[in-house]
């Protein structure tokens, strides 16, 4: 699979995490009933190939969320992408800034209008830096 397509797909999974979280969920309980069906074959009763295929199988909640997890993922590493919106945000903060002290001012409405322009984007770059998760080893 290509990356472009890779990206989309992780994309469309973030935008659609119920539906995601069904497909898994169906694709795991495929996989414990055919866990089941080979103990059965094995000699096991069902009521024991089930356990034994569930045991096995260890933590479905866990399991199915780190698969979930996997499913959002991008195919590559999205620390570059975030340093460059948060380069363009304090940028953009920037550019309003100076845009607010070199427009001249014919009224206070005006001049509070700009500086609230230049404290949304400077609160939104200092929000984006705080969630910012820490890089995995």
């Amino acid at each position: 699979m290509s990356r472009i397509r890779a990206t989309i797909n992780s994309i469309s999974a973030r935008l659609h995490r119920d539906e995601i979280a069904r497909e898994v969920e169906t694709e795991l309980l495929f996989h414990i009933e055919m866990r089941t069906r080979a103990n059965i074959e094995a000699g096991m009763t069902p009521d024991e190939a089930q356990r034994a295929a569930l045991q096995g199988f260890g933590d479905f909640d866990n399991v199915k969320a780190s698969c979930c997890e996997i499913r959002r993922s991008f195919p590559f590493n999205t620390s570059l992408l975030r340093m460059g919106l948060h380069i363009t945000t304090a940028a953009l903060a920037g550019a309003a800034a100076l845009w607010t002290v070199n427009t001249p001012h014919h009224s206070l409405s005006s001049l509070l209008s700009q500086l609230g322009f230049v404290a949304v984007l400077t609160c939104l770059f200092v929000v984006a830096r705080r969630n910012q998760k820490p890089h995995r080893q």
